[in-house]
This record gives C-alpha cells, structure tokens and sequence, in this order.
C-alpha cells in the first residue's frame, strides 16, 4: 500500500469563454479550486517544440479525485503556471486521485 502526502498548495484554474461587443469571444483563466496536491518536479529540458529554444520542466501532480474538475485546466504552482499534458484517475490504496502531468516553460 503507497501512501500519497498531499502537502502542497495547487490552484486549479478553468478556460472561461465570454462574449465580447465585437461578435467574438474573450477567453481568460479564472481560479477555480485551490487544493492540496503532490509535486514531484523532473529535470529542465530544452523545449524545441514549435522551433523554440526555450527551457521547459514537467511534474507530477497529484491530487484528491473529484468529479468536477474543469477541462480544460492549468495549474498554478509557487507561482509558476502549468499547463496540463495529460491527466488520468488513479486508485491507490483506499485513496481515489487524479495523477497530472503538467510543464511549465521558461
């Protein structure tokens, strides 16, 4: 049996679309939820995606399972935003959680 120490603070936010007076829509990231997560950061890697030389770095985030978590969502963790990768529910234990893989770019 794995036991998962949620102790940090993750802030999930949602993708709200509004209509704006030119007949278009704005999209921004509003906050949804601030909860309790596990993040295990993995090395910087150069991030050549699209011909950019940037650097990026991923985590695992994982975090209580809940039904109502928005999609899309990004998170935003000591101050640094990430964007999710892919996310998927996961049993352990007794426990019920959603594992994230998320990156952030720098």
């Amino acid at each position: 049996m794995t036991a998962v120490k949620l102790g940090q603070r993750v802030m999930v936010q949602q993708l709200v679309t509004i209509p704006d007076a030119g007949g278009g829509q704005a999209r921004n990231w509003t906050d949804f939820r601030e909860v309790w997560g596990q993040v295990r950061w993995k090395s910087v890697s150069r991030d050549v995606s699209n011909g950019q030389t940037g650097l990026a770095q991923r985590a695992i985030i994982t975090l209580r399972w809940a039904p109502d978590f928005p999609d899309p969502m990004r998170l935003i963790i000591d101050q640094k935003t990430l964007r999710v990768l892919s996310w998927f529910r996961r049993k352990i234990g007794a426990g019920d959680f959603m594992e994230i893989e998320g990156e952030v770019t720098f």
